[in-house]
């Protein structure tokens, strides 16, 4: 990183930054694998919320809803989700295939993989405050947004 980047005090800015550096090493690890990190985070989370609704899922995500359809609708149509209409038939609710359950199986491994590659690159000390602190920034763009009453 050069020595500009540290002038630009920015908490959105180096977190962008950092998520994109982030998903590109990820993309590259998961490569072999056939998917996408973004892809297989959305899996992973579809699988953690067992058939829900696209409002509950965005909002699990931190997403907006018209990301979470554009991203839902690739999947759709690699057969890895499937949208129902739910009890309220004003819902629909999104869930794995068993291929998209498959395609989760396979890429965990490489997933995996790339988390323990990164994480070889920092201390525990480092690894540990890194948690700490996106949990802190969570918590923080939370309550701002409360105070702010949205």
């Amino acid at each position: 990183m050069n020595g500009r980047w540290k002038d630009m005090p920015c908490a959105l800015a180096a977190t962008r930054r950092t998520a994109r550096l982030m998903t590109q090493f990820y993309d590259a690890c998961m490569l072999e694998a056939g998917i996408e990190a973004a892809q297989f985070a959305l899996l992973m989370a579809l699988d953690a919320a067992q058939d829900t609704g696209q409002a509950a899922l965005a909002q699990m995500l931190g997403m907006d809803k018209t990301t979470l359809s554009r991203n839902l609708k690739v999947l759709r149509d690699k057969g890895w989700v499937e949208a129902a209409v739910a009890k309220d038939a004003r819902r629909r609710n999104v869930s794995l295939t068993a291929e998209g359950r498959a395609r989760l199986r396979e890429a965990r491994p490489a997933w995996r993989k790339a988390g323990e590659e990164l994480r070889k690159e920092m201390t525990e000390r480092e690894w540990t405050a890194m948690w700490a602190s996106l949990e802190a920034m969570n918590r923080a763009v939370a309550q701002a947004e409360e105070r702010k009453g949205r």
